[in-house]
């Protein structure tokens, strides 16, 4: 949690402070600001009121502060939604969830987008330019993210940096470490990828618009860059 509240102003996480409250369940919060985790507020049993929530990691910070900061850890209901703007809620995910649990998320929140880590949900994911979209093969995905009904965008960004410490890497450590088609190129290939390839996604949003639910699943989706996105966002868009 990023928000505390004290004399009904929102406080950023101190260390120093001991009469915080959690927006939510209104009970005593501690500023956790160590060297190691990003820097939040817990509860003082250690129990955190929104079960929806986890880990707050770096990137779920630099997404946030994309953002107002009165649109960030919103409180709707019984939980704290990551960003909603205008009437539309953002849900930043960087680790699995059951189905149910989207399925509630969606339910609850209604008008919704999903930004899903690329680092973590789409290292298999393969794409190819088709009619100024792009279609996709995606190699064991995640499948309960096949059932989704909000948008889902992947944030290609964090996937991007991975493959550019491959193209760093020694020949001998790549052999090692297996698997991944990056990680099987010779130091040659690694440049002529790193010159033509990785350009075409940093930075960059991909909005899955279909998916086709076979072995491998595939479909067809778009790039926008993540500046088009957060405008989209701010200017009300939910269009899908």
């Amino acid at each position: 949690m990023r928000f505390a509240e004290k004399d009904g102003e929102r406080l950023l996480p101190n260390p120093l402070e001991k009469n915080a409250i959690c927006p939510l369940c209104k009970s005593g919060v501690v500023g956790k600001c160590g060297k190691i985790k990003i820097w939040h507020w817990a509860h003082k049993d250690n129990k955190d009121c929104d079960n929806w929530g986890g880990r707050e990691t770096e990137w779920h910070l630099n997404w946030k502060n994309e953002f107002p900061q009165d649109s960030q850890e919103v409180i709707i209901g019984n939980h704290r939604a990551d960003v909603k703007i205008k009437d539309i809620v953002i849900e930043f995910q960087n680790t699995s969830i059951s189905l149910d649990d989207i399925k509630n998320r969606e339910n609850y929140y209604g008008k919704m987008k999903w930004i899903l880590n690329s680092a973590v949900f789409a290292q298999n994911l393969q794409m190819r330019d088709k009619n100024g979209f792009k279609s996709f093969r995606w190699k064991w995905p995640p499948k309960t993210w096949l059932n989704a009904i909000s948008p889902i965008y992947i944030d290609m960004q964090p996937l991007v940096d991975e493959w550019i410490k491959f193209t760093e890497l020694p020949d001998e450590e790549i052999i090692s470490s297996g698997g991944g088609f990056i990680k099987k190129l010779n130091r040659v290939e690694r440049k002529q990828f790193l010159i033509k390839e990785i350009p075409k996604y940093s930075n960059k949003m991909f909005l899955i618009k279909k998916v086709y639910n076979s072995l491998p699943c595939g479909g067809w989706g778009k790039l926008i860059s993540k500046e088009e996105f957060i405008q989209e966002v701010k200017d009300g868009y939910y269009g899908y």
